[in-house]
Order: structure tokens, then sequence, then C-alpha cells
């Protein structure tokens, strides 16, 4: 494995529950709109790095992570996983957020809840972005390329993914709720290998889950 790759694979994979730790540490749970949104702007900038790392360090092309020209394929991928992530999925996983994320999806909507809605809208349209450049385009490709084996290298990117979501949500929600989401969202990037129909439903199911489960603000 080079420099620049496992460069690459530390800020994707470590990159963001290593900036909620320093957040929560440094700012408390009490950040002020200014706070978060710099702190969402430094999350923002991991994906930047990494395509940063493929450009000019790797020399390889974005099709190497899954950024290709979009086609009616795309559009047609991203609907289909947008329709399981709000409507299938969260069904299927309420047990287990009962039985082992509640308290973690409690504190979580807490957070939520005094965000205004501009506010919640630019949340979910990064960070689903974000998280699918890093722990799907990214990781999948690289950790595949590493093990030589595509189903390897997606397990270890969707645990990663998983466990990333730990220092803000909690291990039980993570467990319940984030790693099935995970598990859905790789299984459609490894069948079509089309980062913006990923990038396009995460953000969607976000920004759904940001105003039908959490009250309104102003």
């Amino acid at each position: 494995m080079s420099c620049p790759t496992s460069f690459g694979l530390l800020v994707a994979l470590a990159g963001p529950p290593t900036l909620v730790l320093i957040s929560r540490r440094a700012f408390g749970d009490g950040q002020s709109i200014g706070v978060q949104a710099l702190l969402q702007l430094a999350f923002c900038a991991f994906a930047v790095i990494v395509v940063f790392v493929v450009i000019r360090l790797e020399r390889l092309p974005l099709q190497s992570i899954g950024l290709r020209p979009p086609s009616r394929s795309t559009l047609v991928s991203a609907l289909l996983l947008t329709f399981i992530l709000v409507f299938l999925l969260p069904p299927v996983t309420a047990s287990l957020v009962r039985a082992l994320g509640q308290e973690g999806a409690n504190a979580g909507v807490a957070r939520l809840t005094v965000l205004p809605a501009w506010f919640r809208v630019f949340l979910g349209a990064t960070s689903g972005v974000v998280e699918e450049t890093l722990y799907r385009g990214y990781a999948v490709e690289r950790l595949a390329a590493i093990t030589g084996r595509l189903w390897l290298g997606a397990a270890i990117a969707t645990v990663a993914f998983g466990a990333a979501h730990i220092p803000c949500w909690g291990l039980g929600f993570a467990l319940a709720a984030d790693l099935p989401v995970g598990v859905v969202l790789v299984l459609c990037y490894v069948w079509r290998r089309d980062l913006l129909a990923n990038m396009f439903a995460h953000s969607a199911a976000l920004m759904v889950a940001f105003f039908t489960t959490v009250p309104w603000s102003v």
C-alpha cells in the first residue's frame, strides 16, 4: 500500500470520528450554530482532501472512486435507494433502535431540535456527499484493492462507517441504525459502482429524517 493511499484511508476512516471527539472536548455539547457550521466545513474538507489524494497523489481518475458522469441509471438507482432508506429500512430497524439505541436516538434528536431548518438542509446535503466519498467511494475501492477482495473491502468500510457514528450517537444507535444504513448503501455501491447515486440517496434520506423525526425549529 502506497503512502498516499495510506494517508487517504486514514483521513477517510478516522477523520470524522476524530473530529467529533476533538470538538466535544473543545466545545462540549452546547455548540453554537457558528461553531457547528465551522465543524461541518471541516468535515467537508475531508472529502476535498481525499479527492486531492486521488487526483494529485495517486494520479488516478475520479472513476476509481465511483465518480462518473450521471446517466439515466444514476437517477433510477438514486430514487430506488432513497425509497429503501426512507420507507423500507426504518420499520426494519425500529425495534433494534428501541432495544439498543433509544438513548442515543433521543440525545441526537435533542441536538437537532435546536437547529434551524436551513442548517438541517445544509447538514443533510453535505453529510451524505462527504460520507459517500469517504466510506463508499474511497474506502471500499482502496480496501478492495489492498485485500484483493471486493466483499472484504466493503465489509471493512461498512464497519468503519458504523463505528464512526459511535462518538456522536452512541454504540447502541450506531449498531441498530447506522450500521444497517451502511450495509444498504454499500450493497448499492458495490452493485452499481455509481457514487453519485449513493450521494443523492444518502443526502435525501438524511434531510427527510431531519424533518420527519425531529421537531421543527425556526
